[in-house]
């Protein structure tokens, strides 16, 4: 795909801030009509530029209320790609990033409460059959804020 423009750059801030939004809505708020949105959307969707849409939940409003990041040591002679796999197989992760350095990996886990996390530790990640050690971290707060879509590209 060729280089985003402004009007590309101000659609795609608008979706991050409301994945929701419609045409015609976006096309208001930038004063052009809803078919320029439209296909400027549809081309960015087929670049592979927008890669979906999805629901953001809120996990402590459903009782899981600790996030952790379990910084994770694999056996390297197994196969990573199928650890991973096993690890989402875990209701309560919710993303594995592969890491340079000496850890393998970063587990996103989210538990109801202390005695939740440590049943998962013990007892889903460390049982993984590359596991070789995991040194968690609690998250006391994040802040998070969307892409920056300025002229980079």
């Amino acid at each position: 795909m060729e280089k985003l423009d402004a009007l590309d750059k101000q659609i795609l801030a608008i979706l991050q801030e409301d994945g929701r939004a419609s045409h015609v809505n976006i096309a208001r708020r930038l004063g052009v009509s809803h078919t320029r949105v439209r296909d400027r959307v549809l081309r960015m969707e087929e670049a592979g530029v927008i890669e979906g849409y999805q629901v953001v939940i809120n996990p402590s409003v459903l009782g899981q209320g600790v996030l952790c990041i379990v910084q994770l040591e694999v056996d390297q002679r197994l196969d990573f790609e199928e650890t991973v796999r096993e690890m989402l197989k875990i209701d309560e992760v919710v993303e594995v990033t592969n890491l340079t350095g000496q850890v393998d990996a970063h587990v996103r886990v989210w538990a109801r409460d202390i005695p939740h996390l440590r049943e998962i530790l013990y007892n889903k990640l460390s049982t993984l059959p590359a596991h070789k050690s995991t040194s968690s971290t609690i998250v006391l707060k994040q802040w998070r804020k969307p892409l920056g879509l300025g002229d980079s590209n």
